[in-house]
């Protein structure tokens, strides 16, 4: 069975540098942008679901005249 060198992984984890996320001067802007792209897709499906209601309650008017002229 193949062992591993544990000198040699401790001596490449002292070598890296530490990976620790670069704080810009953002100041919650990807927050602000997920929020505009989320109220756009919240108005389109909203569009969307109105004019279906819209379209069918014309639809149910339109039955309702044929019903009543013949």
């Amino acid at each position: 069975m193949l062992k591993m060198d544990h000198t040699n992984m401790t001596q490449t984890m002292l070598t890296a540098e530490p990976q620790t996320p670069e704080k810009n001067n953002s100041s919650g802007n990807e927050y602000f942008y997920i929020l505009i792209v989320m109220s756009f897709y919240g108005i389109f499906l909203m569009g969307i679901m109105l004019g279906y209601m819209k379209s069918k309650r014309k639809e149910k008017k339109s039955n309702l005249l044929l019903l009543i002229c013949s």
